[in-house]
């Protein structure tokens, strides 16, 4: 008997929570579609092989060729009137195949996942949800996850809640699975179905600027219909151009404004007009890319992930998948990837205590149930009894918002008013890190804690044994004492506890302090060192160190410019270097004997990783103290000259 042949499953998509089909093209569309993923599908397959961060290129492409073929339907009949139907096919095609790192870390980004946690914090909160969602945050959070999370303070919600989160998100597809799809399954429909539009909207602005592009933005120089020479990575070195001067120099922004549009969305979202200017030459596509903005980021980084759960198409064509969530990622607050303070919050100063400022009633007070305040209408009321009313505190007794704050607030574009709102804020922001820190313990406890609860025990047992005997005919009393007793033991192990607790991390801090010393001095030891040649012959030490040179030590190295590193490598071969924008890998500087930094070329957000890790695992960090790649060469080598004496 012959065995039955087993029906093909086709997978059924959706787009933001709509089903969709695939349709027929007709064969001139046909055409385009295949030979627009052909052409990319083999570009993805060559990244793939020159760079460990393209290494899910072939499946990222898979994926998008599978989502453009499946939502065709939709955004031809979407554009249809205002651009050919082939010209959609072509454009979304390109999108989807395209190559690129910015697709490739959407998963584990930690930026915007941090912005889909504060998102559905806040609405578990505003639907008193919390019940709910407690039990489904790990009871242990993920040492990696604080590590990647952003060093963000919220006023509504723990840092502990936040991680919980983090946690979730980032072990989604693995231990936290069925937690992350529960999590998201507390948020009603009709919410889910409005920020899935939300991230449905920001696709088609997208695609329209670079449908626009693409299609009315004509080359100043023509092409053959080639693939152009750099796709994805645009910060990539130009080593074809550069090495053959005798041909003129390529312009791919002038051949390719389409592509280039595509491939430098992520480096230009809240660009300067002028660096966009200048990086797509088209004063057109320049215009198009400004204008390409999220109203409500933290609503389209929690789309994502509802997205990603239901299986949905928007999550798999790539580069539009890429410019929605990253253009999300640069709105949120901690999204410019800098964390500094550039003023202190606050100055000495006192509050305006004089009476200058005639009570004036709320108008339609009633209607919102306001309270009816004791205060004569006209009566004169100072600042600070405002703010008290308002806010239930009293100011300051001598402090005032930041003057420096305000002016550079207002060096950054904002008006007088709106600079001194932030003032404001930023001043009691500060005082929000102040109220945790000064959390009070239940008692003070003395020196020899340990004995203390001893002799503590010891003297409630004592106590229950005399009522015991005292009152031996009333055992409901004797019964009460013993259950007393049993609770303040209770507490008793409760307070020992939280006391060792306390002792370890003191002395987590002590280690945190010692570290930081031993990078502060390392720190100024680079300074002395730069001060110390500026009146030195360059040549003076570069006869004493012949390169290459080849060390003992496991020595990284991260950041510098492309140039730098292509510079520096022949003469120290032994040591390994790592492209600045690479995520640095956390097992690289634990298995390091010594981090180097060129501190002139490297994202905040990567340094503090390194940093961390290095801190964590008691691994020596080193500063490079100037731009050529000889005279770092030299450092380095000096250095560990040093240490082997």
């Amino acid at each position: 008997m012959g065995s039955k042949k087993k029906p093909s499953l086709t997978k059924s998509w959706t787009l933001a929570g709509e089903p969709v089909y695939s349709i027929a093209l007709t064969p001139t569309e046909e055409r385009v579609f295949k030979e627009t993923v052909s052409r990319f599908r083999e570009t993805a397959l060559f990244m793939r092989e020159e760079s460990d961060r393209f290494a899910r290129a072939g499946a990222i492409a898979k994926s998008g060729e599978q989502a453009a073929r499946a939502s065709l339907g939709f955004f031809c009949k979407y554009f249809d009137g205002k651009y050919q139907r082939a010209d959609v096919v072509k454009a979304l095609a390109t999108a989807a195949m395209l190559p690129s790192p910015s697709a490739e870390h959407l998963s584990t980004s930690p930026c915007f996942l941090l912005g889909a946690a504060l998102w559905l914090l806040d609405y578990m909160k505003d639907h008193e949800l919390e019940e709910k969602l407690y039990p489904l945050l790990p009871d242990e959070l993920d040492e990696e996850a604080d590590f990647a999370t952003p060093d963000v303070d919220d006023f509504q919600h723990e840092r502990s809640e936040m991680l919980g989160l983090m946690t979730v998100f980032l072990n989604r597809k693995g231990a936290q699975r069925q937690a992350f799809r529960k999590l998201w399954g507390l948020v009603d429909k009709e919410t889910a179905g409005n920020i899935k539009g939300r991230f449905k909207d920001a696709i088609l602005d997208y695609l329209d600027r670079f449908l626009e592009v693409s299609t009315r933005v004509t080359p100043s120089m023509p092409h053959d219909g080639g693939a152009p020479l750099v796709l994805a990575n645009p910060n990539a070195p130009k080593r074809d151009w550069l090495e053959e001067p005798e041909f003129p120099m390529a312009s791919p922004a002038k051949e390719h404004p389409g592509l280039w549009f595509l491939t430098h969305t992520a480096l230009l979202i809240g660009a300067s007009p002028e660096t966009i200017r200048e990086t797509l030459y088209y004063r057109r596509s320049s215009d198009l890319m400004e204008g390409f903005r999220i109203q409500d980021p933290y609503a389209v980084c929690a789309a994502y992930l509802l997205l990603e759960r239901d299986g949905d198409v928007l999550v798999d064509l790539n580069m539009l998948t890429a410019a929605t969530v990253l253009c999300a990622e640069r709105h949120l607050p901690w999204g410019a990837d800098e964390a500094f303070t550039y003023a202190a919050p606050f100055q000495e100063g006192k509050p305006d205590l004089s009476l200058r400022c005639a009570f004036r009633p709320r108008e339609g007070a009633e209607e919102e149930n306001l309270p009816e305040p004791d205060i004569e209408e006209g009566e004169r009321l100072s600042e600070g009894q405002l703010f008290y009313l308002a806010t239930g505190y009293a100011l300051p007794r001598n402090q005032a918002p930041s003057s420096r704050l305000k002016d550079w607030f207002m060096e950054q574009g904002l008006t007088q008013a709106r600079a001194e709102a932030l003032s404001w804020g930023a001043w009691f922001a500060s005082y929000v890190d102040d109220f945790r820190a000064r959390r009070p313990l239940p008692f003070d406890a003395p020196d020899d804690f340990e004995d203390f609860l001893k002799s503590l025990d010891a003297e409630l047992t004592e106590i229950a044994e005399e009522i015991s005997a005292g009152e031996a005919d009333d055992a409901a009393k004797v019964e009460e004492l013993t259950r007393q007793l049993k609770e303040s033991r209770r507490m008793l192990h409760d307070a020992d506890v939280r006391a060792r607790q306390l002792q370890e991390q003191l002395r987590t801090v002590e280690e945190d302090a010692l570290r930081d010393r031993a990078e502060l001095s390392q720190l100024r030891e680079t300074l002395f060192e730069l001060r110390s040649r500026e009146g030195m012959p360059e040549e003076k030490a570069e006869a004493e160190i012949t390169f290459p040179w080849q060390g003992e030590h496991r020595i990284v190295v991260f950041g510098g410019h492309d140039t730098w590193r292509k510079a520096i490598r022949p003469m120290l071969p032994d040591v390994r270097f790592f492209d600045r924008e690479m995520l640095p890998d956390i097992n690289v500087v634990k298995s390091a004997d010594v981090v180097w930094i060129q501190t002139n070329a490297i994202s905040h957000k990567f340094y503090y990783r390194i940093i961390d890790t290095a801190r964590k695992e008691n691994i020596p960090v080193r500063y490079f103290g100037s731009a050529s790649a000889r005279k770092c060469a030299e450092q380095l080598v000096t250095n560990e000259l040093a240490a082997a004496e």
